[in-house]
Parts: structure tokens; C-alpha cells; sequence
């Protein structure tokens, strides 16, 4: 559980990213909490260093729980890590992450990456004609949380011991994604980011 709190992000808006974000086809069907997590993914990839900085770095300092190894680690990734590519919006990938998060939201299922039929991602990736590499991080969170607070955690992998979802965000093979998030009839969100090398 984590208290109410208004948290500290960077006080400009990065326009490269922006309009990097803008140029995607699909980006103005994206709703409002899917286009920020779209930027601060793109972001925390463009700007490692400055992500730790001006965004994990105050949001640890209002939530101390979130102190360990964990945070250490994930600076030490982020502080030494080059700018990798910003990802690219793709049109099977958003289907497919929309597909599994009105599944899971729709019939009320704890968030999982297995879907309520029992189809697991590489299932899903098969179903929806990708091929090569790909991944998937998904997401939990009460109504209104902050989006950036869910990336922050999933970048954290708090209790995850291969860091699976951290590895996701920082695979500079991944360059295409796509993510929806959804809400159960409760109102909390549940966010599916798919991932992708480039596709032939």
C-alpha cells in the first residue's frame, strides 16, 4: 500500500520525444494514461540517467519502502546505460496488448500474462502474426494512479528475481511496442505493454 501523493516529475516536457510519439499512426487512438506510459517508456529509454534522477530517484524519496537492492541496482543499470532507441508504435501489437487486457479486465481475472482461455503471450504473439523476438511487462494499479508511478515499479522489480520487466524496458533489440490499459469494473487499471524486434 502506498500513501496519496503527488509526485515529482521533470518540470519540461521533452519535444524530441513528443513528436517522435506524435508521428506514430496510432498514436492519437492511445487514451490518455496509454499515451503516458508511451512517453515515459520512450523517455526512461532516450534519458536513462535522467530518468533515475528526476523521476525514480524523488519518488523512492517519498516512498523509503522502496529502498534495497532493487533501487540500487536499478541505478547502477540506469546510470551506465547509453541512450537506446525510442519504440516505435505497432499496429499488431496494440491489438494484441488490447486483446489480453479486455480479456483480463473484462472477466474480472487477477492480472496475469496467461489469458482467461489459458493462451499465454507466445500464443498471442503467434495468434496475431508476429514472429522474431518479443516480450511483455504488465501492470496493476489503483484507480488514478499515477502512470509513471507503474512504470517506476515495473523498472524497480521489486520481488521479481530474474528482473524480467526491467530487462523488457532497457532491450535494445525491442524497438516496436504497443500497450492498452484497461479498467476492471472496480476502477483499477490494468496496463499491457507488448514488445517486438523490428518485423519483416
Amino acid at each position: 500500500m502506498f500513501k496519496d501523493a503527488i509526485l515529482p516529475k521533470p518540470k519540461t516536457t521533452d519535444t524530441l520525444i513528443v513528436k517522435w510519439n506524435k508521428t506514430q499512426p496510432d498514436y492519437k487512438s492511445l487514451s490518455s494514461t496509454e499515451q503516458q506510459f508511451y512517453y515515459w517508456t520512450n523517455y526512461s529509454r532516450a534519458y536513462p540517467s535522467l530518468f533515475f534522477d528526476s523521476v525514480v530517484k524523488p519518488i523512492i524519496e517519498i516512498y523509503p519502502q522502496l529502498k534495497g537492492p532493487n533501487s540500487v541496482s536499478l541505478e547502477n543499470d540506469l546510470k551506465t546505460l547509453r541512450s537506446l532507441p525510442l519504440l516505435a508504435l505497432n499496429p499488431a501489437l496494440l491489438k494484441m496488448a488490447a486483446f489480453h487486457a479486455g480479456d483480463i479486465t473484462s472477466h474480472d481475472a487477477n492480472p496475469s500474462h496467461t489469458s482467461t482461455t489459458g493462451e499465454t503471450f507466445v500464443d498471442r504473439f503467434k495468434r496475431f502474426s508476429l514472429k522474431n523476438c518479443g516480450g511483455e511487462n504488465i501492470s496493476y494499479g489503483a484507480p488514478n494512479i499515477d502512470p509513471v508511478f507503474m512504470l517506476v515499479l515495473l523498472y524497480l522489480d521489486i520481488n521479481v528475481s530474474d528482473l524480467g520487466h526491467r530487462k523488457a524496458l532497457l532491450n535494445p533489440a525491442f524497438l516496436n511496442t504497443g500497450l492498452a490499459a484497461y479498467t476492471y469494473k472496480n476502477g483499477n487499471i490494468f496496463i499491457v505493454e507488448d514488445f517486438a524486434c523490428v518485423q519483416n
